[in-house]
């Protein structure tokens, strides 16, 4: 590919594919609140059409996923996967509107940058339409592409994928004709480092809820006048109690027997992978960016602090209620507590055993009225060697443009791509230069004007065009 010509073609498309980027930010996509998932499909859908693929939206028992296929007759096939599902935008803390794709100002530790604010833009519909527009970009200049393309879309990333798993099985004889899968994903943190992550954690998403109906005890039906604790009792300490059984007190080291049983060491790659990052890890940007003071152990230990993250599974609780939680006072003593719980897992336990695991642990323990309430059956753990051609493509883009890029075995957040590991049994890798972040957090952001150290929209597009031109050399 004339590399030169295609990026000259990104520079004077500029506005073009910004006003493309801004529309589908500012669709909204929240599916845990389905809000404007059938819009965005159909939106996505117009894009992969703008791109002369062969396009279906195809139905699934929950959100749609948008399919598209390119074939020009090449030797090689790339299967892109994106998500174009959000987290909800309603929570406070936000200073730029979450919907309405805000160009502003932003200080990072590399310097001054615009960074453009709205949910999603990191996560991920500003990484999905960096390729997009850098394919249309070698689309125009070079006449047609020179690989096939399989564009994959999902609405239910957010939810867990629950129903990828049913696409992927009725499309499979497409889908594992593909030689690598590529995720767009911004790899630079706030100073312009570069890491890529080779894989993943599993997760598992659930409720637990004590309710007085199920207990016996405590109110049965809805609240009563708190006074009344005085001689009933209560389903939230309850709660409370069987969660506090759980973990240690700290809460960092979980306490269901056998938990811990399938959880593997470091493989010697890993190993290897890890001596190199303990001479270039810095803790700072991350501290900065998610407002985190202290971690769990010692910092100046980083390799074990890296170990810490990578390879501990984790029982989390991401959210608590129950009774009177408005503002003001209301004495109550709530009849029902509930507790939302995501289980992040790690090579080699597998999904389908925990929940029994924590069924097993709450009944021993004397909560056999406690209920689980599966909300997101999530996925396995994925990994794929450093030593894949597609990693080592994205290994050599980020070096051509002068960043050496720290290479981490695995990330500790989830995403589905067992299913390209495992079930297609094709090689994957995240990337693209470029910065964003607090995806799930208020002011969402992404770079859109970079500096020195951080590369803008403009050079991310460039980045992953220089990328598909390496993994095509191979």
């Amino acid at each position: 590919m004339n590399l030169e010509k295609i990026y000259h073609y990104i520079d004077t498309h500029k506005e073009n594919h910004f006003e493309k980027l801004k529309k589908i930010l500012m669709q909204p996509s929240v599916s845990p609140q389905n809000i404007g998932i059938q819009e965005c499909a159909e939106l996505v859908a117009h894009y992969f059409e703008d791109l002369s693929c062969e396009t279906e939206i195809f139905e699934t028992e929950g959100n749609p996923v948008v399919y598209g296929k390119y074939h020009t007759g090449a030797e090689k096939t790339l299967l892109a996967y994106f998500m174009y599902d959000t987290q909800p935008y309603d929570e406070p803390g936000w200073t730029h509107p979450p919907m309405e794709a805000t160009l502003a100002p932003l200080e990072l530790p590399s310097g001054h940058v615009t960074a453009l604010f709205n949910r999603g833009a990191i996560n991920t519909k500003g990484p999905m339409m960096t390729l997009l527009n850098a394919v249309e970009s070698i689309q125009k200049t070079e006449g047609d592409l020179p690989f096939n393309l399989l564009l994959v879309a999902e609405g239910e990333e957010e939810l867990g994928s629950p129903h990828l798993p049913d696409f992927v099985e009725a499309r499979k004889a497409e889908l594992q004709k593909a030689d690598a899968a590529v995720f767009p994903f911004y790899l630079q943190n706030t100073k312009g480092k570069v890491e890529l992550f080779l894989g993943v954690k599993g997760i598992i998403y659930f409720e637990l809820e004590c309710s007085g109906k199920l207990w016996g005890r405590g109110p049965t039906e809805f609240g009563i006048h708190g006074s009344n604790k005085a001689w009933v009792d209560s389903p939230a300490w309850r709660l409370i109690h069987a969660l506090s059984t759980l973990t240690e007190d700290n809460g960092n080291t979980v306490l269901v027997d056998h938990f811990y049983d399938d959880v593997a060491p470091p493989s010697p790659e890993d190993e290897e992978l890890i001596r190199k990052l303990v001479e270039t890890f810095d803790p700072e940007p991350f501290k900065q960016t998610a407002k985190v003071e202290k971690f769990v152990i010692d910092e100046k230990n980083t390799e074990q602090l890296i170990k810490k993250l990578l390879y501990t599974s984790t029982l989390n609780i991401d959210g608590i209620w129950g009774g009177y939680t408005g503002e003001g006072s209301k004495t109550l003593l709530p009849h029902k507590a509930t507790a939302k719980i995501d289980i992040r897992l790690v090579p080699n336990q597998e999904r389908d055993n925990m929940l029994p695991l924590v069924r097993q642990h709450l009944d021993t323990n004397g909560y056999t009225d406690v209920k689980i309430r599966v909300l997101d059956k999530g996925y396995n753990w994925s990994k794929v060697s450093v030593k894949e051609p597609v990693a080592q493509a994205m290994i050599r883009t980020c070096r051509n443009f002068g960043y050496e890029p720290e290479v981490w075995p695995h990330l500790a957040g989830s995403a589905p791509f067992y299913l390209f590991s495992t079930v297609l049994n094709i090689p994957y890798v995240s990337g693209a230069l470029g910065h964003g972040a607090r995806a799930h957090s208020p002011d969402e952001y992404i770079v859109y004007e970079g500096n020195e150290k951080v590369l803008g929209l403009d050079g991310a597009q460039k980045s992953m065009v220089a990328f598909l031109d390496e993994w095509l050399k191979g």
